[in-house]
């Protein structure tokens, strides 16, 4: 009973991260933000593990953490630009895109609803899908490379947070590599490319 209740309390915060990453303008407090929902979601497998006795969701969190946790903020922040605190992007508007992330919330749980609880009975099930959803908003609405980056990895921890209802361990810790080598292949196709920006960026100094 506890741990559902601690699993209930990290997935509504691995929520309310992904709305704080759609309001948003700065690029390195997005990261910052994406890299806490990804160390919570190795926190809810670690907590799965300890009640399943399963050692496999033990690595899995251990994976989430070094690739996600480290490995992603290394990669962008080496990336952004000196002053990268204060990399902004204006492609956005807060209450449109607060708008748009209230709809979509409520369209992932009414998918979640009819299309997978009656055969998987997990409720939580509804939150990865809606960070999944979420990512995808993110990327349609944004122009910038590292916010598209930052949208990928939102919807990997989306698609591991929903398949640990769906999937058989094994395989679904072959998809979290698969996923992160993929991030990590874009990160370096993408963002180490001259032109990261595909609207006005602008960098503010004070």
């Amino acid at each position: 009973m506890i741990f559902s209740e601690l699993e209930g309390i990290i997935g509504v915060l691995m929520l309310a991260s992904t709305l704080v990453v759609q309001i948003r303008s700065y690029i390195r407090p997005m990261t910052n933000t994406v890299v806490t929902q990804s160390i919570l979601l190795a926190s809810i497998a670690i907590i799965i593990g300890i009640r399943e006795s399963s050692i496999d969701l033990i690595i899995l969190a251990i994976l989430i953490i070094v690739l996600r946790g480290f490995l992603v903020r290394y990669v962008l922040n080496r990336r952004l630009p000196k002053a990268r605190m204060f990399v902004r992007e204006y492609s956005h508007g807060v209450a449109s895109v607060t708008l748009a992330s209230v709809i979509v919330l409520i369209a992932s749980f009414l998918v979640f609803r009819y299309a997978f609880y009656p055969s998987v009975h997990d409720p939580l099930g509804a939150i990865g899908l809606s960070i999944l959803f979420q990512g995808l908003l993110l990327i349609s609405t944004r122009r910038n490379s590292f916010a598209h980056f930052i949208g990928y990895v939102e919807e990997e921890n989306g698609i591991i947070f929903l398949s640990l209802s769906i999937i058989p361990l094994p395989l679904l810790i072959e998809i979290s590599v698969l996923l992160d080598v993929l991030a990590l292949v874009i990160a370096g196709t993408v963002l180490v490319t001259d032109n990261v920006e595909h609207t006005r960026v602008e960098e503010l100094m004070g």
